[in-house]
């Protein structure tokens, strides 16, 4: 029995010593069903009014770890956010340099797709996994709005700088693994927050395979004179995994 902790701390150290000597690719496609909470214009109106309902949006990403220190670990991740949709609205309100009146029926579609790019350090890589980094998430998308002979597209180009943090457990011999995941960033009136929490499970082989379910939950605030939009996507979401 008293040999027990020395070969629990020697368990614990091996990972580190095998990740400091693998280079490690990890990718996933999935998809997430996204329900929409929130307001956009000014005065605001809701996006239920404006007949937004939940979707399925799809993402995927790569990330690479390697062996050599002081060189963050980078991930890369495309998240594709589309809907379009009619509503009749309550009240009159303004988007970009467009007043549209009560009671009008209001065509609008939007597009907050995004590329992230992080650069993260594992702080911890053993059962008890713990990756601190930032990232620079870009949109390049639109918000379009149509009613009658009035229209108004506007252009979202906008790149946000975000703190990184993911933690994640590993129950050992199972391939299983539970963690939570996020990004955030808050500046002037504008505010991005973007956390999962997931459950995962690899098959050990040649090449990982496996499937990851889980919770994503991301809201955007953006205050300038052209869009006002307060707004919550968040719901449920699986993917297929792999490691190499």
């Amino acid at each position: 029995m008293k040999k027990l902790p020395l070969v629990l701390a020697l368990s614990l150290l091996a990972p580190i010593a095998h990740a400091d000597r693998v280079l490690g690719l990890y990718a996933g496609v999935g998809s997430w069903l996204s329900d929409y909470d929130g307001k956009a214009g000014e005065p605001a109106v809701t996006l239920n009014e404006l007949g937004v309902k939940e979707h399925y949006n799809n993402y995927f990403y790569v990330a690479i770890e390697h062996p050599i220190p002081f060189i963050p670990n980078i991930r890369l991740t495309q998240t594709n956010i589309k809907s379009s949709q009619t509503g009749t609205i309550t009240q009159s309100f303004t988007i970009g340099n467009t007043t549209y009146a009560a009671n009008q029926s209001v065509k609008s579609d939007f597009d907050l797709s995004h590329r992230d790019a992080t650069l993260y350090y594992q702080i911890l890589d053993n059962w008890i996994n713990f990756d601190l980094g930032v990232t620079a998430r870009k949109f390049d998308g639109h918000a379009h709005t149509e009613s009658g002979s009035s229209t108004e597209k506007l252009t979202i180009d906008l790149t946000a700088p975000m703190l990184y943090a993911k933690a994640q457990f590993d129950l050992p011999f199972t391939g299983l693994s539970a963690g939570i995941e996020g990004n955030y960033t808050s500046y002037q009136d504008n505010s991005l927050n973007d956390y999962t929490a997931k459950l995962s499970y690899l098959f050990d082989s040649v090449v990982d395979l496996g499937v990851e379910v889980g919770y994503r939950n991301m809201s955007i605030k953006i205050s300038d004179n052209n869009l006002k939009a307060d707004m919550t996507l968040k719901g449920p979401y699986a993917a297929l995994i792999a490691h190499f």
